[in-house]
């Protein structure tokens, strides 16, 4: 077991390693760039009270940033000039190993992280460790003052002890932060100027950041002043002036705060007009836009349009700038596009337990004979299913956020259940509304040819080739995060699937499932949680035995209770092949916590179990599997490697089981 185990801790890092590899040249990120706004009334006091010489300091690191390349061909030069005068060379650079923050509540390690210039040593070994510059560090302590006081913490002290190794080569750093008493906002003083409505003022009230008896801060004093003329742009005022002023006692912790809102004239949209188009036709991008002529002007529907036209995938860069008439009290649009190639094409590869080796190669033709349709050929090969699949997609086939596709499939599969070789075509509709919500509906005809497959009796052993026309609809309810790694929100999906023979189809079934899945963080804690439940019903003359087994339902794998061989949870043969069920029941928690840098871990517990015959769900055979996993965060997604260990597992199956994947569990 232990020699197992190596094995696939082995296999893992080194898969590690070349994800790595391969991507870093896209792992690098960017700093988020905070726009600037201009403040007629300054918070002198708060200025006042400020640490010596720290907007000196703040503005030579800006100025650094600004300019990376001159200042480090002035570090590499005057590194190079010290090394020709006294023959050092880099080994005798003392270089950082480790960075603790000690005391730090009410920032986040990696709000410090963006704003100090020490750098922090990267996780990857084989990432050179940063040099160590002190001067930079003390500096280092007065900006993490300021980022104290920005959140109302003024008298925030920041100390650093320094530990270096017996040759002086290696140092750790221990930044100790005394956060003090927070700066509580007794008062604040709205007024509104000129005409506006009760509702705007009431969301105004409830919208702004900054609460009495809370923490003042400058970055919620900000913030607030943000609100409100965002709140103000969306309702058909976008000059508007805000005046504020603040005052701030230091000694006795208290702040009270004034705003003048001066919302301006009000706007309505007018004409729209597109440049910038080559191929693509104007009416593509026209009825993307949210908003009409006449309308009161919003600022959030101009974001919404851009965002839409942007989506489409036919242009590198979406500009859309209001041009404002005062005397009319009109706003025209002007949407600026500069567009892509239309034909592309996307090659991919991975690495899983289940399917070992993975390949994909995509060729994408977009705007495909206009009207802004896409044309998809795609082939995917892995050691279980090779595939051969074109599509083409019409957007707008139901108005905004709605498609229609039409698919050839074609596929090879060998899967643990059974061997067969299928041609799929399908027809389907999307529409999304609502922003959460969506709903599909296909028409498919399928022809499957079952080689070799898990059977029960003679009779399912004789059935090799099937012909299916069926029926999918869905419904589904996502108000989650982040497609790849969700922290927060929720999905509800539900799908049926109905077969008839009356349609040319070999069997008569129903098949319906219902998904949930929750996210909630916890600081930086995530907890997440699934449960799935589904039945196959035969009506007519298909019986229970008589729905293919490419339709039934199988659990066990990297996704699907982890202490279960992939597909082999429910049901087996006299080979222990899954013969697969016509009711499904599972279920999962994890708690995803952060172990350091890109590294996280996750515990986890599984249940549910696979059942041969429909509307069957005894729990006193529920399958139980906790488990350890790790996560690595890329690019595209995070690296799993997941231990499983079942507490009550079928005759022949192991109890550990190992998982390598790409992308959360679910």
């Amino acid at each position: 077991m232990n020699k197992i185990f190596l094995i696939f801790l082995f296999t893992f890092l080194s898969f590690l390693f070349s994800i790595c590899f391969s991507f870093m040249t896209f792992s690098q990120e960017t700093e988020n760039e905070q726009p600037q706004v201009e403040d007629s009334t300054s918070l002198e006091q708060q200025q006042d009270d400020a640490p010596p010489q720290l907007d000196e300091i703040l503005d030579n690191k800006e100025t650094q940033k600004e300019n990376p390349s001159s200042s480090t061909e002035s570090t590499d030069s005057s590194q190079s000039d010290a090394a020709d005068e006294t023959g050092t060379t880099d080994e005798t650079i003392v270089r950082i190993s480790k960075v603790k923050i000690k005391g730090a509540k009410v920032v986040t390690k990696t709000q410090i992280e963006q704003v100090i210039g020490t750098e922090f040593p990267s996780i990857r070994f084989w990432v050179k460790k940063p040099p160590f510059d002190e001067e930079v560090l003390k500096d280092d302590m007065v900006r993490i003052q300021r980022l104290y006081a920005n959140n109302g913490y003024y008298d925030t002290k920041a100390t650093y002890e320094t530990k270096y190794n017996k040759d002086e080569t290696r140092v750790e750093i221990t930044i100790n932060i005394e956060e003090g008493e927070p700066v509580i906002l007794t008062d604040i003083d709205l007024r509104f100027e000129g005409d506006l409505s009760d509702d705007i003022k009431e969301q105004i009230r409830k919208a702004i950041p900054l609460e009495v008896d809370k923490t003042f801060s400058p970055n919620g004093y900000q913030q607030t002043k943000g609100v409100i003329s965002e709140i103000l742009a969306n309702n058909g005022f976008p000059k508007s002036e805000i005046e504020g002023e603040a005052l701030v006692n230091r000694r006795e912790k208290w702040a009270r705060a004034k705003f003048v809102v001066k919302p301006g004239l009000i706007y309505k949209f007018g004409v729209m007009k597109v440049e910038g188009t080559v191929d693509v036709a104007n009416y593509i991008i026209e009825r993307e836009a949210e908003f009409k002529e006449g309308e009161t002007f919003s600022l959030s529907k101009i974001n919404e349009t851009q965002a839409n036209v942007f989506q489409l995938g036919l242009f590198r860069s979406v500009v859309i700038d209001p041009v404002y008439d005062d005397d009319k009290q009109i706003a025209d649009v002007a949407i600026v596009v500069k567009e892509r190639k239309q034909g592309s094409i996307k090659v991919g590869g991975g690495f899983g337990t289940e399917d070992k080796l993975r390949g994909q190669l995509i060729w994408t033709q977009r705007n495909f004979f206009g009207g802004g349709r896409r044309l998809e050929v795609s082939g995917k090969a892995s050691f279980i299913t090779q595939r051969i699949e074109t599509t083409v997609i019409q957007p707008f086939i139901l108005g905004k956020n709605s498609e229609l596709s039409g698919t050839l499939n074609f596929q090879r599969d060998d899967v643990p259940s059974f061997k067969g070789r299928s041609f799929l075509t399908t027809a389907a509709l999307t529409k999304d509304f609502w922003k959460y919500y969506s709903v599909f509906g296909s028409l498919n005809l399928q022809f499957s040819n079952v080689e070799d497959s898990a059977t029960r009796t003679p009779e399912e052993r004789s059935r090799e080739n099937f012909f299916l026309t069926y029926i999918n609809l869905g419904f589904e309810r996502d108000t989650t995060d982040n497609v790849l790694n969700p922290t927060r929100g929720t999905v509800i999906s539900t799908g049926l699937e109905s077969s008839f023979r009356a349609l040319g189809s070999d069997v008569n079934y129903l098949k319906g499932t219902v998904e949930l899945r929750g996210y909630k963080k916890y600081r930086s804690i995530v907890f997440a949680k699934k449960f799935t439940i589904g039945v196959i019903q035969p009506f007519g003359e298909t019986q229970t035995l008589d729905v293919p087994i490419f339709k039934r339902f199988f659990a066990g794998g990297s996704t699907s209770m982890r202490g279960f061989p992939f597909q082999k949870l429910g049901p087996l043969d006299d080979n222990n092949d899954p013969l697969g069920g016509n009711s499904l029941l599972v279920g999962s928690f994890e708690v995803r916590y952060p172990i350091y840098g890109d590294f996280g871990g996750v515990a986890f517990f599984d249940y549910g179990n696979v059942y041969t015959e429909e509307w069957s769900f005894p729990l006193e055979r529920l399958k139980y599997a906790p488990g350890l996993g790790l996560r690595y965060d890329t690019i595209i997604g995070p690296v799993r490697f997941d231990v499983g260990y079942a507490l009550n597992p079928e005759p022949g199956i192991r109890r550990i089981q190992f998982f390598i994947s790409i992308g959360q569990a679910f």
